[in-house]
């Protein structure tokens, strides 16, 4: 019984993550690139100490001036002021926008897909060692 949940949770986990990383990749095709700018580190007081957010600023194709706020924080910081990446924003919306890292593009993409590997291995191995072991 466990082994069916976890084949089943593990299927559906992998089915979920392959489908964010279909919307990532259309979002990074549709996509324009800019350089941005770390221009402040925001200090962020936690349960966990103290941890740094980047916030970028970037100019779009149509020279508006847009301010993006990375999801994470660290401690120490990743980032530092005046450092450049490369930020890919929707050019309809350009307040969408994601840092072009491997995480940062498909972050929740690798995350399921590493909770999701183990559970089919271990469901899906168990269902094979019996046929061998019959």
């Amino acid at each position: 019984m466990f082994y069916s949940i976890s084949l089943t949770i593990g299927i559906i986990l992998l089915v979920i993550s392959l489908l964010i990383f279909k919307e990532s990749l259309a979002f990074i095709r549709k996509s324009d690139r800019v350089i941005g700018t770390v221009i402040e580190l925001e200090k962020i007081d936690g349960t966990d100490g103290v941890t740094y957010k980047p916030i970028f600023k970037f100019k779009t194709s149509t020279n508006q001036e847009i301010i993006y706020r990375h999801i994470s924080s660290s401690s120490p910081a990743n980032w530092y002021v005046g450092e450049e990446a490369t930020i890919a924003y929707d050019p309809t919306n350009p307040t969408t926008a994601r840092l072009l890292t491997y995480f940062g593009a498909f972050n929740w993409t690798i995350v399921l897909m590493a909770i999701s590997m183990p559970l089919i291995v271990i469901g899906g191995g168990y269902f094979v060692a019996q046929t061998f072991l019959k």
